[in-house]
C-alpha cells in the first residue's frame, strides 16, 4: 500500500487531522510493520507494507510489539491502526486499549508520576547541561541541530520549527490571515527577527502566535546562519527538502545523547520537546511566574497543562 493511500484512510476516518500527524500515523504504521514481519524488505517513506494489514490482526504481537514505547508513542501507534482497519471486535479491542492509555495518562499527570524513561533524563541534565550541549554542537560547525535545539530550549517551540520558512517582514505583511494561518515562517526585517507560527499542536485553540527574538546570541546564529542560504526552507533534511517533524526528534535526540555519553551515545540520555520543556519548567524558581507566562504564549499551552504535565514531576 503506498503513502497515498494509506494517509488518505486515515483523513477518512479522521477529516480533520493534521498533515503532521498523517506523518505521525504513518511512521507509527512502518515502523510496527519492521517490528512484525521477519525478514521485512526495505519501506521508503513512499510505502507503508508491501500488501495490507494482516499482521495487525494478532493483538498479543502488536500490543507485545509497542509495549516498550513511551505512552504517547503507544496511543498514536493504535489510534493509527484504528484508522487502517474495519470496523468490529479487533476495532474494539484497539480502542478500548487507546482509552486505557487515555486515562493512564490523565491519571499520571493529576499524580505528578512520570515514566522511568523521562525520571532519568530529568535526573541527569540541567538547563547548563543543555547550554553546554548547544556550545558544542556550534564549535563542531553542526549549526543546523545547534539551532534547533537552541530555539526549542529558548522558547519551548514543539518539532514544528522543522516547518519554518525564511521571509522578509514586508513579504510576510503582504499575507493574507489564511496563509499566515498555514504555514510558520522566521520573519526578518534588517537585524530583527520574529516567529510566526500558525501550524502547531494547539493551533485550533491559540491561534496564530508570534514570538520575538530577543535572545542576542541565538538572534546572531540565526542571522549568521540565514547568510548560507539558498532559499526560503529554513531546515532541511540530506536530499535539500523540508525538514520533517520526525527528523528534527532523532536529530535532537542523537545529538543529546552524544553530548551525555559521547563513547556509547545510549539513546536514554536523548531529549525531545517535552523532556526539555520539563527541565526548563523545573528549573523556575518559586518567583518564575513571568516565565511561564512566557512559555504558555510561546508553547500554546495552557499555564494549568504545564503545571500539571511538566512542573515538580520528580523528586530531587
Amino acid at each position: 500500500m503506498d503513502l497515498e493511500y494509506v494517509s488518505n484512510l486515515i483523513r477518512e476516518r479522521k477529516p480533520n487531522i493534521k498533515d503532521s500527524s498523517i506523518k505521525q500515523y504513518n511512521s507509527s504504521l512502518r515502523n510496527l510493520y519492521r517490528k512484525l514481519v521477519p525478514n521485512t524488505p526495505h519501506i521508503d517513506d513512499n510505502n507503508i507494507v508491501s500488501v495490507n494489514f494482516d499482521h495487525l490482526n494478532d493483538r498479543d504481537k502488536v500490543m507485545d510489539a509497542i509495549s516498550s514505547l513511551h505512552i504517547t508513542s503507544q496511543r498514536n501507534c493504535l489510534s493509527a491502526i484504528l484508522c487502517v482497519i474495519d470496523k468490529g471486535e479487533l476495532y474494539d479491542f484497539y480502542g478500548t486499549k487507546v482509552r486505557e492509555l487515555n486515562k493512564k495518562q490523565t491519571d499520571s499527570y493529576k499524580n505528578n508520576i512520570v515514566s522511568d524513561n523521562t525520571d532519568f533524563k530529568l535526573q541527569n541534565w540541567t538547563i547548563q547541561d543543555i547550554e553546554n550541549c548547544i556550545v558544542k554542537l556550534k564549535l563542531e560547525k553542526n549549526f543546523q541541530t545547534s539551532l534547533l535545539l537552541s530555539l526549542i530550549y529558548k522558547y519551548l517551540f514543539r518539532n514544528e520549527v522543522s516547518s519554518l520558512k525564511l521571509i522578509k517582514k514586508k513579504d510576510y505583511e503582504k499575507l493574507t490571515e489564511e496563509e499566515k494561518l498555514s504555514a510558520n515562517y522566521i520573519v526578518k526585517h534588517y537585524s530583527q527577527l520574529f516567529i510566526s507560527r500558525g501550524v502547531y499542536k494547539t493551533d485550533k485553540k491559540h491561534g496564530l502566535v508570534l514570538t520575538t527574538i530577543d535572545d542576542k546570541k541565538l538572534k546572531y546564529d540565526i542571522l549568521e546562519y540565514i547568510k548560507t542560504m539558498d532559499d526560503d526552507i529554513f531546515f532541511k533534511d540530506e536530499n535539500g527538502n523540508q525538514m520533517s517533524n520526525e527528523l528534527v526528534s532523532k536529530k535532537l535526540s542523537r545529538a543529546t545523547a552524544s553530548y551525555k555519553d559521547l563513547e556509547n551515545k545510549d539513546p536514554k540520555y536523548g531529549l525531545g520537546t517535552s523532556s526539555i520543556n520539563k527541565i526548563v519548567i523545573e528549573s523556575l524558581q518559586l518567583d518564575g511566574v513571568e516565565k511561564l507566562l512566557e512559555i504558555s504564549g510561546n508553547r500554546g499551552t495552557s499555564i494549568g497543562t504545564l503545571l500539571h504535565a511538566y512542573y515538580n514531576n520528580h523528586k530531587k
